[in-house]
């Protein structure tokens, strides 16, 4: 019970932190929402209507910049090693961060599934909703293991904000967020742009197609996210 409320806690003080932090909301929400009108107004609709799924892929991305600064600004000013010397245990120090994190994600893909849909582009009438929602969901998870990864061994939040983007722009060009396919199909990004493309566009929701993936993409997510829980608990630079 005590462990459930300290990470309650500290879940609800990691999301204020975020909200006050301004400037980031508007760089996680802006972002893939600069490219919704890029490609809407100045390439055209029909391309619009092509690249919307993968606008859905390269938003979560962002979220590893995200937490990789939170922790590191928390190393700065201190708040990490204050908590540690107290009873709260390194993993629920890491769990809230993860857990404020995929809050602020999954409304940011609400958000960005809003819309796309209001800028008008085309679902298939087969789409499966809860795919289109989940999908991109899979990429935040996947996207917080980077994110904590990073966390590990970087010093400060502006060195943290920097390094991110060589692990963003990767995943987000290879991964086929700029494209209508995945240059590497096996990145967690291609794997999940493949899957939502199906979804999206044609309305496929069997196994084969889309159940693979999907399962792919989760073991990237697992295996990132242990990798750095065990990285970051380890490295006392960050603690």
């Amino acid at each position: 019970m005590a462990i459930t409320s300290q990470l309650w806690y500290l879940t609800i003080k990691n999301l204020k932190s975020m909200i006050r932090d301004r400037v980031q909301l508007v760089w996680l929400f802006g972002y893939p929402f600069l490219f919704m009108l890029l490609y809407k107004f100045a390439l055209g609709e029909d391309v619009f209507v092509i690249m919307a799924p993968s606008l859905l892929i390269i938003g979560p991305t962002v979220i590893v910049s995200q937490l990789a600064s939170h922790f590191a600004e928390e190393k700065e000013i201190g708040t990490l090693q204050r908590l540690v010397t107290t009873p709260v245990s390194r993993s629920t120090i890491l769990l809230s961060g993860l857990f404020s994190q995929l809050i602020i994600g999954a409304i940011q893909i609400l958000i960005l599934l809003l819309c796309v849909f209001l800028l008008g582009a085309e679902i298939h009438s087969d789409a499966n909703m809860f795919l289109l929602i989940f999908i991109p969901f899979l990429v935040t998870f996947t996207s917080l293991g980077f994110g904590l990864l990073l966390a590990s061994f970087v010093k400060s939040s502006g060195s943290a904000g920097g390094l991110a983007w060589f692990v963003i722009l990767p995943l987000q060009f290879l991964g086929g967020g700029f494209s209508d396919k995945p240059i590497v199909e096996f990145l967690p990004t291609g794997l999940a742009a493949v899957a939502l493309r199906s979804v999206w566009i044609d309305g496929i929701i069997n196994f084969e197609t889309v159940g693979i993936n999907l399962i792919y993409t989760f073991i990237w997510g697992i295996a990132v996210v242990l990798i750095g829980i065990i990285l970051f608990q380890r490295k006392t630079a960050i603690l």
